[in-house]
């Protein structure tokens, strides 16, 4: 199988770094002419990785329409805002058999849906052999590294999604199969969210303690979000859950936990949101769930707070005394 891959980003290089170490074919689509060329004859993409070396056979082209003429299948590693108009683009040139993989992590803005509903609405169905995400907690620098790394190809068509699997497997990347779309997207989604807020507790002076107890109360909110849509609370115990979530909420390689920690300093978003240059999904993903909550009657105290600190721009130390000082209760689990 052949691979295309639309996004020269941290992650879609990652992905392509282990097909091309397992000498599977790849090619890569960027749109950025100085990032292809740097691919091609440096096997670097020093924006997103640095100095981490990518493996000598990836090839890059600013011409999607070579990708999809090359590839079998195409991997989507985009923000998530940014897929439609890509899928949009595949189309105009897609005129044979192709499997769709998405490594996006994120609910569509406008939509509330995953991204695996997101491709499925948009992309030629003439065309379309299956979906497939690959999700779980992968850092891209550490994927390329070889640093051991488990995750989940989703999807309800189990041959592929084995394909797949078999075809991404080695001995420092590991893909586990899962069938639970909803649960997978919302878990690889939310704990977005959840490590912006991790960032703000660690901008703000709070420590180990209040990190652990955000990290489960968050799992939690995970799982009242994933009910509402009939997600199997396995799901969000495994590595799209509760393992994208621990990775995300504990280190500044996090976009998300970053961006959070900024916010914690100041504490203040404004001055944070008017400069950010880069895609912080977690902002999206806090909208889209705050709605969901309030049209399901859910009590999400994270999400609240964090819809108050970016969207209603709260103080976040604020924010954090009122979520403390809420009436008390018995713990459980939902």
């Amino acid at each position: 199988m052949n691979y295309g891959v639309i996004g020269s980003g941290a992650m879609g290089l990652a992905l392509a770094n282990v097909l091309a170490n397992n000498d599977k074919k790849v090619f890569i689509y960027g749109r950025n002419p100085a990032e292809v060329e740097e691919i091609n004859k440096f096997h670097t993409n020093k924006k997103y990785l640095n100095d981490t070396k990518l493996d000598e056979k990836i090839k890059a082209t600013n011409d999607i329409k070579e990708v999809i003429d090359f590839a079998d299948s195409l991997i989507i590693a985009v923000p998530t805002p940014s897929v439609i108009s890509v899928i949009k683009e595949i189309n105009k040139y897609l005129n044979k058999p192709i499997v769709i993989i998405n490594a996006s992590k994120g609910l569509d803005i406008n939509t509330n849906e995953g991204m695996q509903s997101v491709i499925y609405k948009h992309i030629n169905k003439d065309y379309l052999l299956g979906i497939i995400s690959l999700l779980g907690p992968g850092f891209a620098k550490e994927i390329i590294e070889k640093n051991i790394t488990l995750i989940c190809a989703v999807s309800e068509n189990e041959e592929i999604a084995k394909k797949v699997q078999l075809d991404f497997s080695n001995d420092y990347f590991r893909v586990y199969l899962l069938d639970d779309i909803n649960g997978a997207e919302i878990g690889s989604a939310m704990k977005n969210a959840i490590a912006i807020a991790s960032g703000i507790l660690k901008g703000l002076g709070y420590g180990e303690n209040s990190k652990a107890a955000l990290i489960t109360r968050g799992l939690i909110e995970i799982n009242k979000v994933g009910k509402i849509f009939n997600s199997k609370e396995s799901t969000f115990l495994g590595l799209t859950g509760v393992g994208d979530l621990i990775l995300t909420c504990n280190t500044f390689e996090s976009r998300n936990f970053k961006a959070g920690y900024e916010i914690g300093l100041k504490d203040d978003a404004k001055e944070f949101l008017n400069n950010n240059k880069t895609t912080v999904e977690g902002i999206y993903t806090i909208k889209v769930i705050y709605e969901i909550a309030k049209k399901n009657n859910l009590d999400l105290p994270i999400i609240d707070a964090l819809y108050q600190v970016l969207y209603l721009y709260e103080k976040p130390s604020l924010v954090v005394k009122n979520v403390m000082n809420r009436p008390l209760k018995k713990e459980q689990k939902q």
